[in-house]
């Protein structure tokens, strides 16, 4: 068996996490970011199933698609404006909201559901 050497990275969390802002944007963390190639686009759309309180997100390339907003990739991650979006769909963003995102297989969306999301407390 070989070893192999731990360097750190400066990352707090290695586990994919998409955020809801009070502000209304919608961030992926840097692990998002990378497991599911974010950069490789530059544009998304983003849905809502009301039901299940999970938002979908469609990656594109192409910025005329209807409904495509601009990803801005940052230092430690990603982000999509999405105040418009949160107010269409009623969806309580009083509190930003960390939570856990996938891929689904079937559909090819991220996946960021809000009812395993755990609210950030305000600093003072």
């Amino acid at each position: 068996m070989a070893f192999e050497r731990f360097v750190e990275t400066g990352r707090r969390t290695y586990t994919p996490k998409g955020t809801l802002t009070r502000f209304g944007m919608l961030g992926f963390n840097h692990a998002a970011r990378q497991k599911f190639e974010i950069d490789k686009y530059g544009y998304c759309i983003l849905l809502y199933d009301r039901a299940s309180r999970r938002i979908g997100v469609l990656l594109t390339k192409d910025s005329k698609e209807d409904g495509a907003k601009k990803i801005r990739l940052r230092k430690t991650g990603a982000d999509v404006p999405a105040r418009a979006f949160v107010r269409h769909f009623g969806i309580d963003n009083s509190d930003t909201t960390i939570c856990p995102i996938s891929r689904d297989d079937e559909t090819g969306y991220l996946v960021i559901d809000l009812n395993q999301g755990k609210k950030r407390a305000r600093r003072a």
